[in-house]
């Protein structure tokens, strides 16, 4: 996809405009469950579910968008919790995403993680060998779960590559939440007294006072990662200004934002190595300022 983007950042909208036959799934999600901490008994009931929302996930056409063949490669780590005798369960959720790392127009080997959430409470109920059907009309905690998933990370992929390309899938996302409000599950969709809540991450993504924070989202991947084998020294200055102009705009509206939190929780090791290049080695005082809440592994860095 990147050997589009690059030239043709101008001719977005036209370039993703193709037929339905030449356009392919986006997601390439790997599901895995872990079910210890329920009974037995309960168990058994969730046999096919991993298969189930894989398939649901990677077989599912979310965009019009041509992706060039290529798959953004996501994973979905679900803990269950507790299950009750009405197949009604809760479940704790890792999910996390990543893109190629370019040199010039061609791929490397080498990734960039673009996402990494915890999400602490899923409730929703499940009952076997009934199918999961995309609705964006009807509510259901199941699917729609990972239906808000999907689509925060399809926004953040492509607004690596193209500045805010993902505003259509963030207000879906979005949508998403304004529609479980209603319901028996709303609470765990609107914002609560933790950490983190899916409706504050893309309430901030949708809210034009934290759009620069994807303004250096989008420089930190495609003017920043993607150049650190081409051009190290102007790709890692890049990316310190993005680095700096998030710290920046946390400070000014909202210190305990959510999305700011991700963004760093998701990229300190990845910033912490990629620094080892750079000339100046005072630069980790400025990452520790930027970033305080990691820095034990900048000053561990420093030393190298």
């Amino acid at each position: 996809m990147k050997i589009f983007l690059r030239s043709l950042t101008w001719c977005l909208p036209a370039l993703f405009i193709s037929s339905p036959a030449l356009l392919a799934q986006e997601l390439n999600c790997n599901v895995t469950i872990n079910v210890e901490k329920i009974p037995s008994s309960a168990r058994d009931y969730l046999r096919d579910f991993e298969t189930l929302v894989e398939d649901y996930l990677n077989s599912h056409r979310w965009t019009n968008e041509d992706f060039g063949g290529e798959r953004i490669q996501c994973s979905m780590n679900i803990f269950f919790l507790s299950a009750s005798s009405d197949n009604r369960y809760s479940a704790q959720v890792f999910i996390g995403s990543s893109r190629p790392v370019y040199h010039g127009n061609e791929r490397t080997d080498r990734e960039t993680i673009i996402l990494r959430l915890l999400d602490e409470r899923w409730e929703f109920e499940f009952t076997p060998n009934r199918p999961l059907y995309h609705d964006e009309f009807q509510f259901d905690p199941l699917a729609d779960f990972l239906d808000f998933y999907a689509y925060v990370i399809l926004g953040f992929d492509l607004e690596s590559y193209v500045e805010l390309s993902g505003s259509p899938y963030f207000q879906k996302a979005l949508n998403i939440c304004n529609q479980a409000a209603g319901t028996p599950f709303g609470r765990e969709w609107q914002t609560q007294s933790v950490t983190y809540s899916r409706f504050s991450l893309v309430d901030e993504l949708t809210n034009l006072k934290y759009q620069p924070f994807r303004f250096a989202f989008h420089k930190y991947h495609f003017e920043g990662m993607d150049l650190l084998s081409t051009e190290p020294v102007k790709g890692l200055d890049a990316m310190l200004q993005a680095i700096e102009s998030i710290a920046d705009l946390r400070q000014r509206q909202n210190p305990r934002s959510v999305l700011f939190k991700a963004f760093f929780d998701t990229k300190f090791q990845e910033i912490a190595e990629s620094f080892l290049r750079y000339p100046d080695r005072s630069v980790y005082g400025r990452l520790t300022a930027a970033d305080p809440n990691h820095q034990t592994t900048y000053q561990e860095f420093s030393l190298r």
